[in-house]
């Protein structure tokens, strides 16, 4: 296992913080991963699904339910988190967004989840579609997962920063907002 912390690209800068990419590869066994601290973080796989846990610490031997890791999961709230293990050829990016990043991801809402680790689908945002899921599954290089994670979010978030530069051009002594 081997884990690697990653700038963002300076156009993303606003929004992400930096990557956490973690390769953990065992088939046989169940691994534990230490996932970034900061409390929320946005999860995205490389490579085929593989199973994780999330949930209380267990002994080896107490049967516990893995999920299948095919999606983006957003680590709502990392800290409680106990134990997050993997099971099989496990790449994942960490996604550490900025407090500016998050709010936009959001959408504005301010959801209340009692589960820490949940679906970036129950979000409702348009990001991480079908087509760059699926590029991101037959996906065999970190680089390579992490440009197209990388060419998703700066689609995404480009429409938030060209919304925030016209926002100056307004006039405010007009009664009507004007956008030239």
């Amino acid at each position: 296992m081997y884990t690697d912390v990653l700038l963002p690209n300076t156009k993303l800068s606003s929004f992400v913080s930096g990557y956490f990419l973690v390769n953990a590869e065992d088939e046989n066994h169940e691994i534990v991963v230490k996932t970034y601290e900061s409390g929320v973080s946005l999860a995205v796989p490389l490579g085929k699904p593989f199973e994780f846990f999330v949930g209380k610490s267990h002994l080896e031997e107490e049967e516990v339910t893995f999920k299948s890791f095919d999606k983006p999961y957003l680590f709502w709230d990392a800290k409680s988190v106990e134990c997050f293990s993997v099971k099989g050829d496990a790449r994942i990016v960490f996604i550490v967004l900025t407090e500016q990043g998050l709010q936009l991801l959001l959408n504005e809402k301010n959801p209340n989840y009692d589960e820490p680790v949940f679906p970036i689908s129950r979000l409702g945002v348009p990001i991480f579609n079908l087509v760059v899921k699926r590029k991101l599954r037959f996906n065999q290089d970190d680089q390579a997962g992490l440009q197209i994670i990388e060419e998703e979010l700066l689609r995404f978030f480009k429409k938030f920063e060209m919304d925030e530069s016209h926002q100056s051009e307004i006039d405010l002594d007009t009664d009507f907002p004007f956008i030239p």
